[in-house]
């Protein structure tokens, strides 16, 4: 996953129903897991600060 691979292609892969269960066996760095945090949560603040903009 740290390569890029997207969760649920890698979930396909080995066969698992739940993506809980591939999780079990899916291990990342704290590295890649910090930044996965930060561009989600980044993105998330972006959206909420962005100005609504009012129906004409």
């Amino acid at each position: 996953m740290e390569d890029g691979w997207d969760a649920r292609f890698v979930q396909e892969q080995v066969g698992h129903e739940h993506a809980s269960t591939t999780s079990i066996y899916t291990c990342v760095s704290s590295d890649f897991r910090t930044r996965t945090l930060r561009r989600t949560l980044d993105a998330t603040m972006e959206t909420a600060l962005r100005p609504v903009r009012k129906a004409q």
